[in-house]
């Protein structure tokens, strides 16, 4: 069995893992289910839902009728408050999880097991091309772990929507894609065949982009708890489970000020170490600005001066590039999500020149996590009768 022993480093977060193929085995004292804000940080936490046309729905009440969707709270909808993944309740009513990309299921696809592991009037902003150009500045790489349709965004190959040019772009910059699920759903509190469908779906809205589907994947919340059988299923479905060591916890410090609790944290993680001795990974979320404009290149920065250099995780691996993805024939080129399997089924870089390295030769390899929402910041929409 290959085994290789690996120390991850967040811009983004921190701790020892073991890589075992496809399986990723924290230390102890780690607990891979966490809590925290609902989103995972991508996203501020979204309100209750406690409105909408007064209809119950949920655990003891039952399924909302006509294809409208069951909020957080228990009430029928169909608003994005009402629809979007994952605060949606996937059981009781059409959710935007439910919603299958365009072409033919990606299940016959070969998995083989080698290597080691916007909307109404809101406005679209994206910081991920913003974060593109910095990392192409710094010569930097990372490795991006996607979700396909959550937080009301629209599936990410969508031909109206801009999120296949940037995933494209990634891959044109050598930067290495991974999962992060189709619709952000805890894969420890579903069922195996829902944990299934958030995998399917993701592969084939990838192949539908690039013509090929990740091998990597980062579960949301970090949680794939082995007694819920998800470690099992991920293993069969041919994944590499990817976890992290330093949590800056940039979600909770987006603001000018606030993001130096971000710095102070990732600065005390690394300084202790000398590059020659430890490896980290870290773990850092796109959507937020501080993040792209202030904290990444801080970090960047700052694994300079310590003789890190950033690289994605197949690379920390030593993972040949052909094993971080599974060919899977030609991208569409009219891909759009069109299918619904819900209860109530319904149709529904500019140049620049790269800045100066100091005089110290990079000796250890960081990997550079970052969840991508690729969503639009928008104001959060609270449903009304």
């Amino acid at each position: 069995m290959h085994i290789r022993h690996l120390l991850f480093l967040p811009i983004l977060g921190l701790k020892a893992h073991t890589v075992a193929r496809n399986i990723v085995k924290l230390q102890p004292g780690h607990h891979t289910s966490q809590s925290g804000p609902l989103s995972d940080g991508n996203v501020t936490p979204h309100l209750l839902i406690r409105n909408g046309d007064g209809v119950r729905c949920g655990p003891g009440v039952g399924t909302c009728p006509n294809g409208k969707c069951c909020s957080t709270a228990g009430y029928c909808g169909t608003t994005q408050a009402h629809c979007r993944s994952p605060d949606c309740q996937l059981d009781f009513g059409h959710c935007d999880a439910h919603e299958t990309p365009e072409g033919p299921p990606v299940e016959d696809i070969p998995r083989p097991h080698v290597g080691a592991v916007p909307y109404g009037p809101h406005v679209i902003r994206s910081y991920t091309a913003d974060l593109l150009d910095l990392l192409d500045r710094y010569d930097a790489k990372a490795t991006f772990f996607i979700s396909g349709i959550n937080n009301s965004k629209g599936p990410i190959d969508h031909p109206d929507l801009p999120w296949a040019s940037l995933i494209q772009r990634m891959q044109r910059t050598k930067h290495q894609i991974a999962s992060h699920t189709w619709s952000h759903q805890d894969l420890s509190k579903v069922t195996p065949e829902q944990r299934r469908q958030q995998i399917l779906k993701n592969e084939a809205a990838f192949r539908n982009v690039l013509g090929k589907i990740p091998t990597y994947m980062r579960p949301p919340y970090s949680s794939c708890l082995p007694e819920t059988g998800c470690l099992d299923d991920m293993g069969t479905m041919g994944y590499h489970i990817i976890l992290y060591d330093i949590d800056t916890k940039d979600y909770s410090h987006d603001s000018p000020s606030a993001i130096q609790v971000s710095k102070n944290t990732f600065d005390a993680a690394l300084s202790p170490w000398k590059a020659s001795e430890k490896s980290w990974l870290v773990i850092a979320h796109d959507v937020h600005e501080q993040t792209v404009h202030n904290l990444t290149e801080h970090m960047l920065r700052r694994m300079a001066e310590y003789g890190y250099k950033a690289v994605t995780v197949g690379e920390c691996l030593e993972d040949p590039q052909e094993f971080w993805y599974r060919e899977a024939g030609e991208p569409l080129s009219n891909n759009a999500v069109r299918k619904s399997s819900s209860p109530e089924a319904h149709d529904a870089p500019s140049t620049v020149s790269k800045p100066v390295s100091p005089d110290v030769v990079p000796t250890t390899v960081v990997p550079l996590i970052y969840t991508v929402d690729l969503v639009a910041n928008q104001k959060l929409e609270i449903a009304s009768p």
